[in-house]
């Protein structure tokens, strides 16, 4: 029996198996570090791991309203712990991480997406309905 095909065989199996786990490992890196970062209130932190549309809404909207949270409520709701329960790849280009938020005030499950772009990993918080945006009704005008 030639022993090359199988030898090729291991190696492609092998670097299928680290190659998956590399992009594992880098979208867990991402969702990790944007959610621990935003858990314990450090925006700044968290922006690197964010995509532009989730620098621009959530983030932007977080510096926005931090100032006006009390310092003693974030000092009962920290330190967060933030635990990667799974990666679930919908494409070839966005995953679905689910994870576990732990504070002193707060326990919960939850899933962010973590999308593709240049060849990075970053977190993608869909962008918020905004009123304005949306159809408006015509108004009901009573005839007299």
């Amino acid at each position: 029996m030639n022993k090359t095909p199988i030898a090729t065989l291991l190696g492609i199996a092998l670097l299928l198996a680290y190659g998956c786990k590399s992009i594992d490992s880098t979208i867990q890196d991402a969702a990790y570090g944007y959610l621990y970062s935003m858990a314990n209130y450090d925006i700044d932190s968290a922006e690197p791991y964010a995509d532009s549309i989730t620098q621009e809404t959530t983030i932007g909207m977080a510096r926005m309203l931090l100032p006006m949270v009390d310092t003693n409520y974030i000092k009962s709701d920290t330190p967060a712990t933030i635990e990667i329960e799974s990666v679930d790849m919908i494409d070839d280009t966005t995953a679905q991480v689910a994870y576990h938020k732990k504070t002193p005030i707060k326990d919960f499950h939850d899933t962010v997406s973590v999308v593709l772009h240049n060849g990075r990993w970053l977190v993608h918080t869909p962008t918020p309905v905004i009123d304005a945006a949306l159809p408006q009704r015509p108004s009901r005008q009573r005839h007299h």
